[in-house]
């Protein structure tokens, strides 16, 4: 990147305007520069779309000239629709912030930070990327003397002067604020007052520092995330995301990266959402997915099924299991590689000792690995002696020992599945085989992905070089075991609130053990998120009487202070009282505008049970958990299903004593369903309530 991107040439303001005036004429003058590229950039991709099709038309295989016009052609094109995206999303907002400087060289500058650059021309930049180094500024520092790194990492100095942010919706400015007469959490609270769709177009105007820190910490370094509820963890982990691609294009690209999320819900919005971040083509998915990626050939997809974790998955899912199933595997290895000498003609080929140094020295490979090259390094030291000495043997003779030595370590494929293997180990451990039944939980599919690993692979394939795990605390140490070892050189984001481990028996109640797996760098860091942006006063007070039934330690909470109504708990003589309640409490936020609006459930059967009954009577959203997509209207949701999401209003649907008994595990399920909600909750409920609602 150099030094012209961080720069915008703006002329001085005209004598005798008012700042307003000022404001608002620079706001047009941006939006006809951005008016007239989208414009250009539309006439260059009809233009280019129409030379790509007639470039097909004329294709030949044997042509390689043509080939390559046609791999240009098509590039360009793709890099002109990204260009005309950035514009047209500017178009609605083309700046939130603008920071005044005297720069290095003593000169004032003006620059105007958004959601992607643009540029004026092919030298002059109108808007700065909020991901350029410069635009740190804006997020880091007040006014004076500061500095930013550029991108050669030697820092500048340079002397803030003014620091504003601007409220423009839809090509109107509507005010704007500077950081030294209107307080940072004053300006948050008027963007959080918002309804949730609004309030995802903010985010980037309203990144902390705290957070910022996050986002820009190099991705050479391995960081784990304890964020409370409502602390944009999510959010943190996709800017984290897009500042690294814009910032070190030529050591990442978007194939590099894994986002892993705990439901498929969750995973359709970061989905929705990364492109407005200029980042395409990640790959992003489910822990047993990726444990089912590292199984590669291996997985036999018509034969097994994947289900959820039941409540004897406990061991299973910790590390401890993952060293027994280490200890099983360093077992295995020494039953079928021999270890004594292997000798030829009164001459020792390979030692007791060479092997063993061997086996120890490359514990990495795979016991496969290890045999093929036993072998190897057999069969050369046995046709030096026998093509070396003075003693002349006849070729039958060569033949037969070569064959007699040839697989002396084991053969060249692995004959057992690895199925067939871990229903040996678990038969060790005092448990019941898969066998027949072929379903997998996380933590079997992460065994089966170790012992591919440890046991049968031959021919490594890359994997992710920094991997971003949001919801880290729904996972035991046994998937963390399990992806260090497969997946050795890659880096780290982990993101995670152990307040809402909703799996309390297998999950992360504490982050220590797996910090000290992660962090095993001087500069690798753990950082914690303790302000709530999301609910109310009301809403985050309510939750945290939730916490305190629970006998676990629990991270502090700052909430921003913005009120709002009471939260309702509301008791209800019967079902039928409960659904025509519900219906009209739906009825009534849609009514007041409220765009994303979410009934939770205990689990899955009620929340289809629910969505039936409430659908006779309301419009919903698809609620199918296969199906589903976080997005406007209402959506009936198991109460897991809501992690990581964030709705404008939430309606916790009949939490009934037995389904939330008084235990931490509980306590956590239910402190997650009331935190989801940005401005109104309500809980409608029967006489048999938990005793974890507070009334």
């Amino acid at each position: 990147m150099n030094e012209t991107k961080e720069r915008m040439e703006v002329s001085a303001p005209g004598a005798g305007k008012t700042d307003w005036q000022q404001e608002t004429q620079h706001l047009a003058e941006c939006l006809e520069v951005i008016k007239e590229n989208i414009g250009m950039y539309q006439e260059k991709i009809a233009v280019l779309s129409g030379d790509i099709n007639q470039m097909y038309d004329q294709y030949r295989d044997d042509d390689p000239e043509i080939f390559t016009e046609l791999s240009n052609a098509i590039t360009m094109n793709e890099h002109m629709k990204v260009s005309l995206a950035k514009n047209e999303r500017a178009l609605h907002k083309a700046y939130f912030g603008r920071i005044d400087i005297v720069n290095e060289l003593g000169a004032p500058e003006q620059l105007y930070i958004g959601k992607g650059g643009v540029m004026q021309d092919a030298t002059t930049i109108l808007v700065v990327d909020w991901r350029a180094p410069i635009a740190n500024v804006y997020y880091e520092n007040g006014l004076g003397e500061c500095s930013y790194a550029a991108p050669e990492q030697q820092q500048i100095t340079i002397d803030l002067q003014k620091k504003r942010t601007y409220e423009i919706e839809w090509e109107k400015l509507i005010d704007y604020y500077d950081s030294e007469v209107v307080a940072n959490d004053e300006l948050l609270t008027r963007y959080l007052a918002k309804n949730k769709e609004a309030v995802l177009g903010e985010i980037i105007a309203t990144i902390q520092k705290e957070q910022n820190d996050i986002i820009r910490t190099s991705p050479y370094r391995n960081i784990i995330v304890q964020g409370v509820a409502g602390s944009g963890k999510t959010t943190v982990a996709m800017h984290r995301i897009s500042y690294i691609l814009y910032n070190y294009e030529k050591e990442f690209r978007p194939e590099d990266f894994y986002i892993i999320g705990s439901n498929r819900i969750l995973l359709n919005y970061i989905t929705s959402v990364l492109p407005d971040l200029d980042v395409h083509g990640i790959k992003q998915m489910m822990m047993e997915e990726l444990f089912v990626r590292l199984l590669y050939e291996d997985w036999q997809e018509k034969k097994c099924r994947i289900i959820p974790c039941v409540d004897d998955a406990y061991e299973k899912g910790t590390g401890q299991w993952f060293e027994k199933l280490a200890a099983f595997c360093n077992r295995l290895e020494l039953a079928v590689i021999p270890q004594k000498n292997i000798e030829f003609d009164k001459e020792v080929l390979l030692s007791t000792e060479q092997i063993q140094n061997y086996l120890r020295e490359n514990g990495h490979i795979s016991v496969q690995s290890k045999i093929d090259m036993l072998n190897a390094r057999t069969l050369t030291r046995l046709k030096n002696i026998i093509t070396g000495r003075d003693i002349s043997y006849a070729p039958e003779k060569r033949k037969q020992w070569i064959k007699e030595y040839t697989g002396l370590f084991g053969g060249k494929k692995w004959k057992k599945s690895i199925y067939d293997i871990y229903d040996e180990f678990l038969q060790e451990q005092g448990r019941s085989a898969i066998g027949k039944k072929k379903e997998y939980d996380v933590y079997d599919l992460a065994a089966l992905a170790y012992l591919y690993k440890r046991i049968k692979e031959t021919d490594p394939v890359r994997e992710a070089h920094h991997i971003v795990v949001d919801e880290a605390q729904d996972y035991g140490m046994m998937a963390y075991r399990v992806l260090k070892y497969c997946i050795p050189a890659c880096t780290w984001t982990i993101m995670g609130d152990v307040s809402q481990n909703i799996r309390y028996g297998v999950g992360l109640n504490d982050w220590e053990e797996l910090k000290q797996l992660i962090l095993t760098e001087s500069r690798d860091h753990f950082d914690v998120l303790s302000k709530s942006y999301r609910n109310t006063v009301e809403i985050s007070e309510f939750a945290q009487k939730i916490l305190e039934h629970g006998s676990f330690r629990g991270y502090p909470i700052e909430p921003i202070i913005r009120h709002g109504n009471p939260v309702t708990v509301e008791e209800c003589e019967s079902e039928q009282q409960i659904l025509e309640r519900a219906v009209q409490c739906l009825k009534q936020w849609q009514k007041e505008g409220y765009d994303t609006i979410a009934v939770v459930c205990r689990d899955a059967v009620k929340a289809a049970e629910t969505a039936k009954k409430l659908g006779e009577y309301i419009d919903l959203a698809e609620s199918d958990i296969e199906k589903a997509e976080f997005g406007n209207g209402i959506l009936v949701l198991p109460v897991e299903y809501t992690k990581g999401l964030e709705f404008d209003t939430v309606l916790i649907y009949d939490p009934a004593a037995e389904e939330y008994p008084a235990d931490n595990g509980h306590v956590k399920l239910l402190y997650v369903a009331a935190t989801r909600a940005l401005h109104e909750l309500t809980v409608l409920h029967k006489k048999d309530v938990t005793e974890l609602i507070v009334r």
